[in-house]
Parts: structure tokens; sequence; C-alpha cells
């Protein structure tokens, strides 16, 4: 699978994004064959195409069959999407929980217009058709689904909310090791999620123990949430950011106003410009 391949000259980030791809691609199949059977059902329904309905019973047997294979196979691949956080895997999982509707919707709808047809029903022989309706727009309505976080992910969209807390969260247990931290910023590529911060420490602090103290994060990041990329930043407090720290009887904190994300960061270089000059 290329998304798990690892970074190289072309690919410096990894390959990812081959991931929200692959995404991309199966829930347009996914979208474009529920559209076709949209399509096709309505055509029936409005008179524009002839029924030809054909319930043979095997076949009812057969598909009820298929979705019971379809249910087991579906929910261990969605734990698995789950576990990995992958969009594609996600995607595949959804395109196999369609199959358990699609069959049994068929199943369904062929065995009513069995039924119909032997008893002389009104209508039966477009039974199958109005199935065909509804499943085409279960499927469009799934196609979006599997689309949407493989969109996500190609824009550089930030993690998810409950993604991004338990970062600060994380990043909160060194606040006594740092002046400050802004400037997160985040987003996924396929299973990887990578955080970018602005670390700042106090000024007289070397860049060994500067450096020390970014891989001491970022190891505790991966540990908790495997796939995570940390780039870190490191600034020297200066200015109105050593004030504040001072006045927090030097406890460190971290910056994460969604309104405004890199306010922190303007200051702190307002403040780098003041103190040079």
């Amino acid at each position: 699978m290329v998304a798990s391949l690892p970074a190289d000259r072309n690919h410096p980030y990894g390959h990812g994004k081959f991931d929200s791809l692959g995404a991309l691609i199966e829930g347009s199949f996914v979208v474009v064959t529920g559209g076709w059977a949209l399509f096709k059902g309505a055509a029936i329904l409005i008179g524009y195409v002839q029924p030809e309905p054909r319930p043979e019973l095997v076949t009812v047997f057969v598909m009820v069959g298929a979705s019971v294979l379809y249910i087991a196979v579906s929910g261990y691949v969605l734990r698995l999407a789950r576990r990995t956080d992958s969009p594609l895997v996600y995607a595949e999982a959804m395109h196999l929980r369609t199959h358990v509707y699609i069959t049994l919707g068929l199943a369904a709808g062929l065995g009513l217009s069995r039924v119909g047809l032997a008893a002389g029903w009104s209508g039966a022989d477009h039974i199958d058709a109005l199935v065909a309706v509804v499943l085409g727009a279960y499927l469009i309505g799934i196609g979006v689904k599997i689309v949407r976080p493989g969109f996500r992910q190609l824009m550089d969209t930030a993690l998810p909310e409950e993604d991004v807390a338990r970062i600060a969260a994380l990043l909160e247990e060194f606040r006594d090791d740092f002046v400050e931290v802004h400037g997160i910023r985040t987003r996924g590529a396929g299973t990887d999620r990578h955080v970018d911060i602005h670390l700042v420490v106090q000024g007289d602090r070397s860049v060994q123990s500067a450096h020390d103290l970014a891989h001491h994060i970022e190891r505790r990041l991966r540990d908790s949430m495997p796939g995570v990329r940390l780039l870190v930043h490191v600034e020297p407090a200066l200015g109105r950011a050593w004030q504040d720290y001072l006045a927090r009887n030097r406890v460190g904190r971290v910056v994460m106003d969604a309104s405004t994300p890199f306010a922190a960061e303007a200051d702190h270089h307002e403040d780098a410009l003041a103190h040079s000059g």
C-alpha cells in the first residue's frame, strides 16, 4: 500500500495523502453507483422504462447469505479503521457495510416482487424499482460520508477538536519546563497526524536543553497518539511573554485561541524586534 511507504526525497512528509486520495476515489465510485441505481429505479417508476421483474427464489437466498458474510467482514474492517484512523480503511469498511444493506434490500425487494406477482398485487412489478431508488439514495449518502474525511485531509483541514484538545492537554504536562506554547497547527495525512508548535523557553536556556525538551514532548505525544509527527520551533521568552510568565509565578501556558491562533506569535515578534533594536 503506497500510503504506508516511508518518507523519501519526493515525499518528505510521507505518503499519507495517498490514503486520503484512495478514500476520495472509492467514495466517488459509491456515489456514482448510487446515482445509477437511483436513475434506473426512477426510470421504471415514472414509466420511462418498462419493468422486467425476474425474482428467482435462489437469488433471494444467495443475497441473504452474502449479507451475513458482509456483516462479519465489514465489522472487522470498521474496527480496524477506528484503530488506525485511516480514511481509506474507513472507506473500505463503509463500502463493505453498504453491501449489507444493498443485498438485504434487494433480497427483500425481490422477495416481495415474487410474492406480489404470485398474488396478483397491483404494481408488484415496481417493487424492486422502488427498492432501487431507496438504496440508490442511501448509497449516495454513504459515498458522501466516505469522501468527506479524505477531502478534509487533502485540504489540510485541522485535526478534529477532540484531538487538538488532547494535544493541548499533553503539552500542559510540560508547563513547568517552558514559558509558553503557541502557534499550534495540525493537519492529517492518512494515518499520520502532523503537529507544529512554537515552544517559548527561558532566554538563558541552552540549545541542547531546549532540544531535549522538544524531544521529550514529541515522545510523549507519540506514545499517547501514535502517528503524530511533531515539528517544534524554539523561541526565547522576551518582553510581554517573559513578564506574563513571571506574573504567573513561572508557570508555562498553552495558548489555544481558535479565533486568533497566531496572535501570541505576532506579539512575540514585535517584542523580539523591539528587543533587538
